[in-house]
């Protein structure tokens, strides 16, 4: 019997497939990525999030010295130091709040409207961290940064990182208080007024600054500074203002 159209078509069509993937090139071979182990499956948050500031500095690592690169690692507990030295000085700056905010003519005795005595809310900026690299808190949010493989738990890194995106932008709020109130007066429609009020918004950035502060040094297990540290740091700020 004759075979029929058909047969002889589908026939046709398979030799030609066949002649088709013969002349084809193999295709690549599947990689398949070996099974995880144990210890990378129980790969926890706490690593992932370090391993981000890791592979982001790695971009740039061909632009990086060797010394910045160093830099980058877990802090010292002399860096960690600077939070504590920073912290002692914002207590002080809250409790002579009046005092070190306040400039008069040097030398003149007598009440505050004879001495020419102003509000200088620059001093605000000084304690922040924002005036010199020797200040304590100079780019604190980035040591804190550094810090977070310190947290004892994961429980408490998730409190950690908090406290650390409330300190950036409480500490950036005191900054720019301060800033404005120092153009208090100098502003359109401003005056001694101004300056004031926005002076006391400052001192209220700063006192939660501060309470943030205390919550990321717990966590680190930092304590407090001693009295010789606390009394050179104020040192330092003093010297900075007088420049």
């Amino acid at each position: 019997r004759r075979p029929s159209f058909w047969a002889i078509r589908m026939q046709t069509l398979s030799l030609l497939t066949l002649s088709l993937s013969l002349q084809r090139p193999p295709l690549l071979e599947r990689r398949v990525a070996p099974p995880l182990s144990l210890g990378a499956a129980a790969f926890g948050r706490r690593h992932l999030l370090s391993a981000v500031p890791a592979a982001a500095a790695a971009l740039s690592l061909s632009q990086l010295s060797a010394p910045a690169t160093a830099a980058a690692g877990v802090p010292t507990q002399q860096e960690l130091g600077r939070l504590a030295q920073g912290y002692s000085r914002l207590q002080y700056l809250l409790q002579n709040w009046e005092k070190l905010t306040t400039v008069c003519i040097k030398g003149c005795v007598g009440a505050p409207e004879q001495c020419g005595c102003i509000r200088d809310p620059v001093i605000v900026q000084s304690y922040m961290g924002f005036k010199s690299m020797e200040d304590p808190l100079f780019k604190a949010d980035q040591l804190m940064i550094r810090a977070q493989q310190l947290v004892a738990s994961d429980k408490d890194l998730d409190a950690y990182t908090d406290a650390v995106d409330r300190w950036t932008r409480k500490c950036d709020a005191a900054n720019v208080m301060a800033y404005t109130s120092s153009w208090g007066e100098a502003n359109p429609g401003g005056g001694k007024s101004e300056v004031e009020r926005y002076l006391a918004k400052s001192r209220k950035e700063v006192v939660e600054s501060a309470e943030i502060l205390k919550t990321i040094m717990d966590l680190l297990d930092i304590p407090e500074a001693s009295a010789d540290s606390f009394a050179s740091g104020v040192k330092r700020v003093e010297a900075n203002q007088r420049r």
